[in-house]
């Protein structure tokens, strides 16, 4: 949709400058590359996505801010289902009539390839020249000239018909005409796309009759176009001799050339390079919405559910709004997807300031998020902190508990207490707790990124914060902060869990990893432990922070430093896993 939306805007800008500035020129040939380069550009800006022109010129990366943002809780919307909404009904629209113009483009031509089989030929100036009893007057496609056969060769006019109609031919007018008609058959909405196809048939017009007047005397010409047959032909997608316009013409026949003017051509290319700068650099989204991949839109405010509208409606215009789809007739599995679209494998919870769940589809659920456009900008963003030290999300070595991650689990499970207005409710899901292990091991920053319900979330963050120390993480050999994320899940009957179903935490599986290294890059796939491919995997070269993340396939590349031969890979769920150049 917002592809279409840009073209729109471009077209049409572009379209209205042509009739400001160059419609009342005699410069046709700049005139008709000005309208073919109007609709390339409208089709293509739109679909390029470049660096914000700014960014060109940076030197230093903008600083990124440490402190996480709370994120509203998820709130399952029950709403009935609707059999035909005005957007399906637009669509469908759309497509029939598209469908039907494009029908309309195959069966001209069709048309055209049946008369060349009906007519007698012959060749006249390279040129191919067709006779049959189906044409009126004359017109030309691509290198075929039709001309009636009532048209004498010893006629006055047959000869300066002949010369009309080669000009369109060596000129490839109709390259122009079955562009602009596809184009019109796509855009049909867009009023440019209508007006340029006419102008241009207007314009191949003017050129051909400038062509033939090279060998002919003007009163003799225009006699001939006054008094040649006007009948239509119904040839759309042929150049003709015999279009109106004739008032026109002779006009445009007795008007002596003129250059057009270098301001208003110099206006042009201005025009069109703000609008290319405007619409194709576009500063890129954050790496997060682009894990998304085709699961996500980018949505408008009015998209949004009516309370989550309600929460964000004072920040809209620092925030990005997107919908994402994840397809499933089950509620349990249901849950687990959106768990992973929420967890930070997928998506940073640094980009995300709020977030909502619609389960009213059958076979789909519906997620909104909204995400910070330029978190520099923003209010309330935490400041960065002043220290110089960096706060990681990928390191070498993991953090871990005292005793491995069972017993981190068991200590949960020992100190989680239900909260009974909470089991009086039946209120259960998973909250995702997000917190600091500083160098010394002491735990930070603790709070939810992804909840479920006040009482829910104060509880998971009560037992986090008593949690003892643990063994931090490690970069370079050195023990850094370290970001982490903890999924705890709250289920009536089972207490509350960390990360899973029954207590204790089983060992966790390894990853596959399947890689190699050439000419100082590494390129490879990762598999879990059901050999499908694993997204969401840190890799980095060790002993620096360089590194990447698996894509939705599992796959990834990475460019090294030279002589660097190590990788470590890390996941939430797997065994931290090296591999080596062979």
């Amino acid at each position: 949709m917002n592809y279409f939306i840009e073209l729109a805007i471009i077209h049409s800008i572009l379209v209205a400058a042509y009739c400001l500035l160059l419609r009342q020129e005699r410069q046709y040939g700049k005139m008709r590359l000005y309208l073919l380069g109007t609709t390339a550009l409208a089709l293509i800006i739109p679909a390029l996505r470049l660096p914000a022109f700014w960014q060109l010129f940076e030197t230093n990366p903008l600083p990124t801010a440490t402190q996480t943002y709370t994120m509203a809780p998820a709130v399952i919307a029950a709403q009935s289902n609707s059999s035909l909404d005005l957007a399906s009904l637009a669509l469908y629209t759309y497509w029939i009539v598209t469908v039907l113009l494009l029908m309309r483009i195959g069966y001209s031509i069709l048309r055209l390839f049946l008369l060349k089989s009906q007519s007698s030929a012959e060749r006249v100036n390279n040129l191919t020249v067709r006779k049959a009893h189906g044409v009126k007057g004359s017109f030309t496609f691509f290198q075929w000239i039709f001309i009636d056969p009532n048209i004498s060769e010893k006629d006055e006019s047959y000869q300066l018909i002949l010369q009309h109609e080669q000009a369109h031919a060596r000129l490839g007018h109709t390259y122009d005409i079955l562009l602009l008609e596809v184009f019109r058959a796509v855009c049909w909405w867009l009023p440019g796309a209508w007006f340029a196809r006419n102008e241009m048939k207007k314009i191949h017009e003017y050129q051909a009759d400038a062509y033939a007047l090279k060998s002919c005397p003007l009163d003799q010409y225009s006699n001939v176009l006054i008094s040649a047959t006007l009948k239509a032909h119904g040839m759309s997608m042929a150049s003709s001799f015999h279009d109106g316009l004739i008032l026109k013409r002779l006009k445009a026949m007795k008007l002596q050339m003129k250059t057009i003017k270098p301001w208003k051509l110099g206006t042009l290319a201005v025009l069109s390079t703000l609008l290319s700068i405007a619409f194709a650099c576009n500063e890129e989204l954050d790496a997060e919405l682009k894990d998304m991949g085709s699961k996500s839109n980018m949505i408008s405010f009015d998209q949004l559910p009516a309370d989550m509208q309600k929460d964000v409606a004072a920040l809209r215009d620092d925030l990005v709004f997107v919908e994402v789809t994840v397809e499933t007739t089950d509620d349990k599995a249901l849950d687990s997807k959106l768990s992973e679209v929420a967890a930070l494998q997928d998506i940073d919870p640094e980009s995300i300031h709020s977030m909502r769940v619609d389960k009213s589809s059958a076979n789909a659920g519906q997620i909104y998020l909204a995400l910070v456009k330029d978190g520099k900008n923003l209010d309330y963003i935490a400041q960065k902190s002043k220290s110089d030290e960096e706060v990681f999300t990928v390191v070498e070595e993991q953090p871990e508990f005292p005793g491995g991650m069972t017993a981190y689990y068991e200590f949960l499970s020992e100190q989680m207490t239900y909260p009974t207005a909470a089991k009086e409710k039946g209120i259960t899901g998973r909250v995702y707790v997000q917190f600091i292990v500083m160098p010394d091991g002491s735990l930070s920053d603790v709070k939810v990124v992804k909840g479920v319900d006040p009482l829910l979330d104060e509880e998971a963050i009560r037992v986090v914060k008593a949690s003892p120390n643990f063994i931090p993480g490690k970069q370079r050999g050195k023990a850094v902060k370290v970001r982490m994320v903890l999924p705890i899940i709250f289920a009536l009957g089972d207490g509350a869990v960390a990360n899973q179903e029954d207590t204790p935490q089983p060992e966790k599986p390894n990853m596959k990893v399947d890689a190699e290294h050439t000419d100082g890059k590494w390129i490879g796939t990762v598999y879990g432990e059901d050999n499908q491919p694993l997204a969401g995997v840190n890799i980095i070269e060790q002993g620096t922070t360089n590194g990447t993340v698996s894509d939705r396939d599992g796959s990834f590349s990475l460019e090294v430093s030279k002589g660097a031969s190590h990788l470590v890979l890390s996941h939430v769920s797997y065994h931290t896993a090296r591999v080596v150049a062979k």
